[in-house]
């Protein structure tokens, strides 16, 4: 494995337990679905503008491939309403849990995007995640809300970070997250405003959101998104959303730790969640397999 991909893997696992705290902040924070995404973005984008400045990024709109940013942006809102609408009408738990679904809606749409093969082990793994789901949340019946809103959020995290590992190869992570977020800040206010609210600015938060919301915009937003969207130029959307699929199992440890008995699950679940991560020992290996048979047939043998 080559030192910068070593490294990626080491960012993108980091990440993905700053996400696990997502669904706990969306727990914790007593604003609606929209309004929490709105006042996020807009920590967020502080914290963006202002890295890009000390960094010396430009974030200039200038770009071809400013509509595509536009419309993962549309994908991104509604990803995040949807996943804390889950939260918010189910638990923590099972809102996170749900996002394990990418993987296999991940391994249904990277081939059309890539132009590649559909790789048999990814529809495998994924159809295994998909039971694991199942498995998890079967006797779950009076959250079933909450589950469909936890797997239509999944498809869409799946599409953007899809999209994105197509973007991330011309330009700036930096100014590609900017944008983005800027288009969901704009969309998630025009949607309060044409619903009658008025956005939350972070001022006008209690102390408590405020605190909260300040570690979701800064940390788990600024930083985990544009690394998120980083090591894409070193790992496959496949491998990144696989990967991702952890970020359930924080949440749900933490959420446990946090709210006990409220958040405990049946034993069904925790197998669920053995088969999650099997799931990604089984993804390293087949890919590194693969990796080392495309090598070995690009030596050339010696004449």
């Amino acid at each position: 494995m080559s030192h910068a991909r070593r490294n990626a893997l080491i960012l993108l696992h980091f990440t993905v337990f700053l996400w696990g705290w997502t669904g706990i902040f969306g727990k914790l924070i007593h604003q609606g679905a929209t309004q929490l995404v709105f006042t996020r973005t807009f920590i967020a984008l502080v914290g963006l503008a202002s890295f890009a400045l000390f960094a010396k990024r430009s974030l200039s709109w200038r770009t071809p491939d400013l509509k595509q940013y536009a419309l993962v942006g549309v994908l991104i809102v509604a990803h995040w309403v949807t996943f804390y609408g889950s939260i918010k009408v189910s638990t923590a738990s099972i809102g996170a849990a749900c996002l394990a679904t990418s993987t296999m809606f991940t391994a249904l749409l990277e081939p059309f995007w890539f132009h590649r093969k559909i790789r048999t082990y990814e529809v495998v793994l994924g159809a295994v995640v998909m039971g694991a789901l199942l498995l998890m949340f079967g006797l779950e019946t009076e959250f079933r809300l909450g589950i469909a809103l936890g797997i239509l959020s999944s498809l869409l995290s799946a599409w953007f970070n899809i999209v994105n590992g197509v973007l991330v190869k011309r330009d700036d992570p930096v100014r590609i997250g900017f944008y983005e977020l800027l288009c969901v800040m704009l969309l998630a206010a025009a949607w309060l405003i044409g619903s009658g609210e008025s956005p939350q600015l972070p001022w006008q938060l209690p102390t408590s959101d405020l605190l909260y919301q300040l570690v979701l915009g800064l940390v788990c937003t600024t930083f985990a998104f544009v690394s998120g969207i980083a090591v894409m130029k070193q790992l496959s959307p496949f491998t990144v959303v696989l990967a991702v699929n952890l970020e359930p199992v924080y949440t749900i440890l933490i959420a446990l730790i946090i709210w006990g008995e409220g958040e405990r699950m049946h034993a069904g679940s925790y197998a669920g969640i053995a088969l999650i991560l099997s799931c990604l020992m089984m993804n390293g290996w087949l890919q590194r397999r693969e990796r080392l048979r495309q090598e070995a047939t690009q030596i050339s043998p010696i004449q």
